[in-house]
């Protein structure tokens, strides 16, 4: 959680890191196997303000992701 509160500190971003040192969330998303899931997978979902998913990249590619999410919306 330390590492996640420094990155975005870093990075200025203005909202908070999800920090899931558990993996339950990893594994309802499927981005851990299980609990005692090693690093998780890079996945993505875009959630519209209403709560809803609106897209899931299955393996979000950090060299594009940027401009995948920018084309989608």
């Amino acid at each position: 959680m330390e590492e996640n509160k420094h990155f975005a500190e870093k990075f200025n971003f203005p909202y908070p890191l999800l920090s899931d040192p558990t993996r339950a969330m990893g594994v309802q998303y499927g981005a851990a196997e299980t609990g005692q899931s090693g690093n998780a997978k890079r996945v993505a979902y875009i959630i519209g303000p209403e709560g809803k998913v609106r897209n899931v990249f299955a393996k979000a590619n950090t060299a594009t992701f940027a401009a995948d999410v920018l084309a989608l919306l």
